[in-house]
């Protein structure tokens, strides 16, 4: 049972209910988690994003604040913006959390808080959702809602702030830092689905839309995945939360329900998983597209099936404007990250205009862990090594830029610090001839 200090609670004006899997929350090994239910963003990209113009979504929103004596991180340690991979709920990233929260302290670095909150169709966020969930979700939206969530938490997230997230997870952390550049002190992007290609969205979305959803008990859902290979190559902590949160029960009441409790399936739908691999090109009426037809759109974006996915490819031109410090973890054996797409997005983010400077400064790294796509599942204590040493040098230079700007306050009055000044007058080329 959670003591009264670390009891569950929720923004005003929010609402909370349990929502998935066999009921109580729980700390985990390094963290107290505190569960907060909230708005969404207003309007959804897609007309089709919800089912009415006028239904409102929330957001499922978990927040890590690590065991121990909080006044000691009262005015010290970094916070962290998490995003989970598509189809996988949020919760799947806490052996992550825990490995990072080891890995820091062994530096003598400290996490003042992680906030992670399921996509408005997916996980419990989805669950909450699920009478206004429309066929169309966007990209786009997730970021705008993490802004959003942002703003609402504003005094609880104090700078620095560094962004976490695998693949389209680390997508929204890349657009959170195009819409607001010096928000995110600095970006850590896990095997991102970031190119021009579909590819691997075809495969992931064959394999998904036909995959089984429903299984008699929770029990026969455990020995089922237990004995998947695709699941084994997961870190078994990682297993485990899955099967917690990544089904829920489907009650039939006590005459449906078997010896072994009811029905599990899917806490994220298959409907809602797969509508975010691709979006079709086609016309159908339930979409509500406009009157122009979507391959005037980007051409080159197209890619054989009338599907496509045009935010993946907006925000890849995009890259050369990225403003925070940059650290690409990469999956050898990933379909989405070949040696020419890491040399791609390399080459590009931050090397544009106002962007970080690029490689060429110093601000944009890349790591290559020996697994696949989904980094932080298969390999969460090596990649908690690989991001703590980034964090470690970007609190570091964080440090630094505030000694310089106190250095500034102690030095100039205030009228100094925000007074046109000689300097300004000389560089403009203008006399001041009122003296």
């Amino acid at each position: 049972m959670l003591g009264q200090r670390h009891v569950i609670r929720c923004f005003p004006r929010s609402h909370r209910r349990l929502l998935v899997g066999r009921g109580q929350r729980r700390n985990t090994s390094n963290f107290n988690v505190v569960e907060h239910v909230v708005k969404a963003q207003h309007t959804r990209d897609r007309a089709a994003g919800t089912l009415g113009s006028r239904d409102t979504l929330r957001l499922h929103v978990n927040q890590y604040i690590p065991k121990g004596d909080a006044s000691s991180r009262r005015d010290e340690g970094v916070t962290i913006i998490g995003a989970h991979a598509n189809g996988f709920p949020k919760e799947m990233c806490e052996p992550f959390w825990d490995d990072l929260e080891d890995c820091m302290r062994a530096q003598g670095c400290s996490i003042r808080s992680i906030w992670i909150a399921d996509i408005a169709s997916q996980g419990q966020s989805g669950i909450l959702n699920e009478a206004v969930l429309g066929p169309e979700p966007s990209w786009l939206d997730h970021a705008r809602d993490l802004l959003f969530l942002i703003n609402q938490f504003q005094e609880e997230m104090p700078h620095p702030i560094i962004g976490i997230g695998n693949s389209v997870g680390a997508s929204h952390l890349a657009h959170l830092a195009l819409l607001h550049p010096r928000l995110l002190h600095g970006l850590i992007l896990v095997d991102p689905i970031l190119q021009t290609s579909l590819l691997p969205h075809k495969q992931f979305a064959r394999l998904s839309t036909l995959r089984r959803d429903t299984w008699p008990s929770r029990a026969a859902a455990a020995a089922k995945f237990r004995s998947n290979s695709y699941y084994q190559s997961w870190d078994p902590r990682v297993l485990d939360k899955w099967l917690a949160f990544g089904l829920r029960d489907v009650d039939q009441g006590p005459a449906g329900n078997s010896a072994d409790g009811p029905p599990v399936t899917l806490s994220t739908t298959v409907a809602q998983e797969v509508y975010f691999y691709l979006r079709p090109k086609y016309f159908e009426e339930r979409l509500l597209q406009d009157d122009r037809p979507p391959d005037d759109h980007h051409s080159e974006d197209m890619d054989g099936l009338p599907f496509w996915r045009p935010e993946m490819d907006q925000l890849y031109r995009q890259l050369p404007e990225i403003k925070p410090s940059t650290l690409y973890v990469f999956g050898k054996e990933s379909p989405a990250s070949p040696p020419e797409y890491r040399k791609a997005k390399m080459d590009l983010t931050g090397s544009g205009n106002d962007g970080n400077g690029g490689v060429a400064a110093g601000r944009v790294e890349e790591v290559v862990l020996n697994c696949g796509h989904l980094v932080g599942m298969e390999r969460p204590r090596e990649c908690a090594e690989v991001c703590s040493r980034f964090i470690d040098r970007e609190m570091t230079r964080w440090e630094g830029q505030e000694r310089r700007r106190a250095e500034v306050a102690r030095k100039l009055t205030r009228e100094e610090r925000v007074g046109i000044n000689d300097l300004w007058k000389r560089n403009l080329g203008v006399e001041d001839r009122r003296k």
